[in-house]
């Protein structure tokens, strides 16, 4: 039997094919292993770079969305939330490009695209637009990262460490001149204008009065009323001084986030009566001023700042209140309840009816202390709105019955710091008979129309009345420095960041401008120091009170008789009371609106003057009914306002020049100032004349830059920067003991024409409020 021995069989067994995720997630896992793989060490050092200047960008943003934590909480809370946020996007964005096989470092590319994308989005809330957002957000992230770059390079190079010392030490000196260059504040620019003011030979009135800025004789007491129940403010909480009533505005707030709640502790029905308070000591009664400040961030409390003023104006022998109405302010968080404008003056008012009670009843500090028929009331911003409104509350309040008991308050007069105008209900206020004062900085990157002249104009006055209107322009002054607690800011951060703080007043010469003239203006119409008077019809006679830089006020009183006024848009031939006018020389002459930044109306016309040549003339025919009405003046003067349209005409003429203006460099020609007689002609045919300059001459508008870049004027926030100036009325006031001479001496009732001849050439101005006081 043949054994037959058969090979074994064997078959290998192929492993499995591995299922497709797996692999998906073994190439994840190797390409997130890979990630960092071309992030060398020069990469590395501009990764921290880059994510330094991120963490730069969130800081500026939580300066500018405080939580009421404090800031220095506010910015820890936003680095740590920064942290994590750009550690994970970090490692996602990295392994996105390490899944693209991307050539490049990219956990720097990573950093760099979070970077990136935050500072746009934070440039983008802070308005500066799709396009000026992109370019800065890449500049300043590409920056971030090219310094990494350098200072990788740096250490790597095999050099002494004391050379490497001395080269950084080099390029952070040029980086810090680089930020005092177009950071750092300057001292305010002395113009033309400040030029001619502060010639000793021009300056025709004096003032007999002390320095309104300096302390009274009146010691004095502060103290607060308010709630009792402030949760971040003890002053107003358990340490309040003097417990007031919370009102109900469910009737004007509709919408009140429940944010605002949370943060406050009350909502629209029960809002609390808050003020800090400057009594004189003494008998009393006192005259009494309420000041309201404006719409800044909620959370960054804004009725400490004018401490300044209360304290000053109680030492000269007025009650002064700081009133409380953050609560009414915008926050990031809660936004801004609706109808704010209207409740602000509606708050304002239920102080005074507070007040009120409080000096009727026994004690407490205001027991028989107030004269409420001696009130004035003084707003910042919109705060500046509100007093208008509150003054003129029957226009918007007629119907509330819980203010029925403010009939007897007399206020006098109203002061409005920067304000703004805007309707509400479709309703601006119009004042009667109370005396009106408005200042405004040309700087004023916030407020950035002279709007408180749009108020002087609906300011109006019965002939027996002994009141005045007037209007300050300060060359060098913002909005937030009237505020001693907001800064040198007018924007939050980050878009504050690139407002010039070059030529800007110093805080306190801003707030010595404030002092003066609020001083001098309720000493003036509460207290009978009628001296004060001439401050407001020209600024020169204060000039040793007040810091260098440029002004132009406005100033008219209820004696004014009217000559022209151009409101009504009548044939510009024809004035009031059958009066003529006519022109010789002029290019074009027309009654226009004077317009503001944004081409809108100022809320006043004037009679807009333009020649070329030398000669020209703008000639006032009186009728008889004016100089009847004229009679009653004695010891007269000629009065009219003008404002200089220079701009116009270097626009019309060089837009290079224009361009020049708008940026705050030196004009290698500028137009020359109009060089003006006046020449009065009695109804006997006589004549006399008199140079304006021998009393003002003309001053230059005043051109302002406003961001630190001039090129980012007309790209940013709609455009809101892009008009360096716009026309401010001058009030020139000629006596007529000026036009005498030992053959003639001129009566107002003597006059039958006024020329207004323009001895120089090329011009442009405007005209308006021509007539006489007394």
């Amino acid at each position: 039997m043949e054994l037959v021995l058969q090979e074994p069989q064997f078959q290998l067994q192929q492993p499995p094919e591995p299922k497709r995720w797996k692999k998906i997630m073994a190439w994840l896992k190797k390409r997130f292993e890979l990630r960092n793989e071309r992030d060398h060490y020069i990469a590395r050092i501009a990764t921290g770079s880059t994510a330094l200047f991120a963490s730069l960008a969130m800081t500026a943003a939580a300066l500018g969305m405080p939580t009421g934590l404090g800031t220095t909480i506010d910015i820890l809370l936003f680095l740590i939330l920064n942290i994590v946020a750009m550690s994970l996007a970090a490692n996602l964005l990295s392994l996105i490009y390490s899944m693209l096989y991307l050539p490049i470092p990219r956990r720097l590319a990573a950093v760099w695209t979070y970077a990136s994308i935050e500072a746009y989005l934070i440039l983008y809330y802070a308005e500066l637009g799709i396009l000026m957002s992109i370019i800065i957000a890449l500049a300043f992230t590409i920056l971030g990262a090219a310094a990494g770059c350098l200072l990788g390079i740096l250490l790597k190079l095999k050099i002494k460490r004391r050379s490497k010392f001395l080269i950084m030490v080099g390029a952070a000196s040029v980086a810090a001149i680089s930020y005092l260059f177009v950071y750092w504040p300057g001292t305010a620019a002395m113009s033309q204008t400040a030029d001619v003011a502060l010639d000793s030979d021009s300056i025709r009135n004096t003032i007999n009065a002390p320095d309104p800025a300096e302390n009274g004789k009146f010691a004095f007491q502060a103290f607060t009323y308010g709630s009792g129940l402030d949760k971040h403010r003890v002053i107003f909480g358990k340490e309040v001084d003097v417990r007031s009533t919370a009102v109900d505005a469910s009737a004007y707030i509709t919408e009140w986030s429940k944010l605002k709640t949370k943060f406050w502790g009350f909502d629209e029905h029960a809002l609390p009566l808050n003020g800090r308070v400057w009594m004189p000591e003494g008998e009393g009664p006192y005259p009494i001023a309420l000041i309201v400040h404006g719409n800044h961030l909620m959370e960054d409390f804004s009725d400490g700042g004018y401490g300044y003023l209360g304290e000053l104006l109680a030492s000269q022998g007025i009650i002064a209140i700081s009133v409380d109405e953050n609560f009414l302010n915008y926050s990031v968080w809660s936004g801004i309840p609706n109808n704010d404008m209207k409740v602000r003056a509606w708050v304002l008012l239920k102080h005074l009816q507070q007040i009120k009670q409080l000096n009727e009843e026994v004690g407490n500090p205001f027991t028989g202390k107030v004269d409420l028929s001696r009130v004035a009331l003084i707003g910042h911003s919109r705060g500046g709105q509100a007093v208008a409104m509150a003054s003129d509350a029957d226009r918007w309040f007629k119907d509330d019955k819980t203010l029925e008991s403010l009939n007897d308050v007399v206020i006098e007069s109203v002061v409005a710091i920067a304000p703004t105008d805007k309707q509400v209900d479709n309703k601006s206020a119009q004042l009667t008979d109370v005396n009106y004062l408005t200042l405004q900085g040309a700087r004023d990157a916030d407020v950035n129309n002279f709007y408180g002249d749009r108020q002087y104009s609906r300011t109006k006055f019965q002939e027996s009345t002994d009141k005045f209107k007037a209007a300050l322009y300060i060359a060098d002054a913002n909005h937030s420095q009237f505020n001693s607690d907001w800064g040198r800011m007018d924007e939050r951060p980050p878009g504050g960041l690139f407002l010039s703080r070059k030529e800007l007043l110093a805080a306190e010469d801003q707030r010595q401008v404030s002092k003066v003239y609020v001083s001098a203006f309720l000493q003036a119409t509460l207290l009978g120091e009628n001296s004060y008077k001439q401050l407001f019809e020209d600024y020169r006679s204060g000039l040793d009170w007040l810091p260098n830089t440029a002004y132009t006020n406005r100033f008219e009183s209820s004696d004014f008789t009217e000559i022209a006024r151009y409101d009504d848009g009548k044939q510009k031939t024809a004035l009031k009371n059958g009066g003529k006018a006519s022109v010789a020389g002029m290019i074009d002459w027309s009654i226009a609106s004077a317009e503001d930044r944004d081409g809108k109306n100022k809320g006043t016309k004037g009679i807009e003057l333009e020649w070329s040549e030398p000669g020209a003339e703008y000639a006032l025919e009186l009728s008889p009914k004016t100089i009847d009405q004229a009679a009653e003046i004695t010891e007269g003067n000629l009065v009219f306002s003008m404002a200089n349209l220079e701009r116009d005409l270097i626009a019309v003429e060089d837009k290079d020049k224009a361009d020049a203006a708008h940026n705050e460099l030196e004009l290698s020609e500028p137009p020359p100032l109009p060089v003006i007689e006046i020449e009065l002609t009695t109804t006997e045919g006589e004549s006399i004349e008199l140079g304006l300059d021998k009393v003002m001459p003309v001053a230059p508008p005043t051109y302002t830059a406003f961001m630190a870049f001039p090129w980012l004027e007309e790209r940013i926030k709609d455009e809101k920067y892009k008009e360096s100036s716009e026309p401010i009325f001058q009030t020139y006031t000629l006596p007529l003991e000026l036009f005498s001479s030992d053959e003639l001496a001129i009566k107002a009732d003597e006059i039958s024409r006024i020329t207004f001849r323009f001895v120089s050439g090329p011009g442009k101005v405007m005209i308006d409020d021509i007539g006489f006081t007394s």
